[in-house]
């Protein structure tokens, strides 16, 4: 039978994880905004709208890959301790 105890998540997954989610929430919206600034004809848009989208997914992504790697370490580290 597996492990039937749950592991939470430490501190540094929970900051990874809001940070992820702050940084997609933010670039979606900052896409939508100069979407419908440019269908409603107007050019004026400020220019942080145009840039957050091009920083902010990729950032998002790696935010992602280090969430999994620390989630991968802490687990491997709970199990060297559960064999013990």
């Amino acid at each position: 039978m597996p492990n039937d105890k749950e592991s939470n998540p430490n501190r540094l997954e929970t900051v990874l994880a809001y940070m992820m989610v702050g940084v997609v929430g933010a670039s979606v919206i900052s896409l939508f905004v100069v979407l419908i600034t440019g269908a409603s004809g107007s050019t004026k848009v400020w220019p942080i709208f145009l840039v957050l989208p091009a920083i902010g997914l990729p950032l998002a992504a790696a935010l992602i890959i280090a969430l999994v790697l620390v989630n991968l370490r802490r687990r491997s580290r709970e199990n060297r301790s559960n064999k013990n």
